[in-house]
């Protein structure tokens, strides 16, 4: 497995046994995943490819890696957002290893 895939599964454990993580440990979580996202978004626009954004969700994830490192928010938000950066950071890897055959 690459780390990109190490750190989709990391972030789908995590979501999946959330409240056993420390608040700091879940935005630590979110910012990794939010630099990841624009790694590889820079990648594939140094190869030349345009990516499809999803309205609103980029934009929304520092607000959520904030309210993550709150011990009043609701789990379910941090864990729903932590599944969606592991969708995209798949998709965007998916996307990279294509252009790279």
């Amino acid at each position: 497995m690459t780390r990109v895939t190490d750190f989709i599964s990391e972030l789908v454990q995590a979501a999946n046994t959330l409240p056993s993580l420390a608040p700091s440990e879940r935005r630590r979580l979110i910012e990794r995943g939010i630099s990841t996202v624009q790694a590889q978004r820079e990648l594939l626009h140094v190869n030349g490819n345009m990516v499809v954004i999803q309205p609103g969700f980029m934009s929304d994830m520092p607000t959520l890696a904030e309210m993550a490192g709150d011990n009043e928010v609701v789990d379910v938000l941090v864990s729903a957002g932590m599944l969606m950066l592991a969708g995209e950071i798949r998709r965007l890897r998916i996307l990279c290893n294509v252009d790279g055959d």
